[in-house]
């Protein structure tokens, strides 16, 4: 999944899926990776990217899992 197109698509899909959320607009890794298709370890990889570039922001750990929100 390095392929800038790719990784442009998923990236839209996350913010779109994140920006619907009610509440915190959290959501951890795994289920961001499955409302946009992707598997967990594609989805971290994106995620991280998407982090360092501040287009979202960890809301930490929570029973070993880490969620994340689009940065305000």
């Amino acid at each position: 999944m390095t392929d800038d197109a790719a990784y442009t698509e998923m990236k839209q899909k996350i913010v779109e899926y994140l920006g619907s959320l009610e509440g915190k607009g959290a959501d951890t890794t795994i289920n961001i990776g499955k409302q946009v298709g992707l598997k967990r370890r594609d989805a971290s990889k994106i995620i991280r990217q998407m982090e360092n570039e501040g287009v979202v922001e960890s809301t930490g750990v929570t029973a070993g899992v880490a969620g994340y929100k689009l940065k305000k």
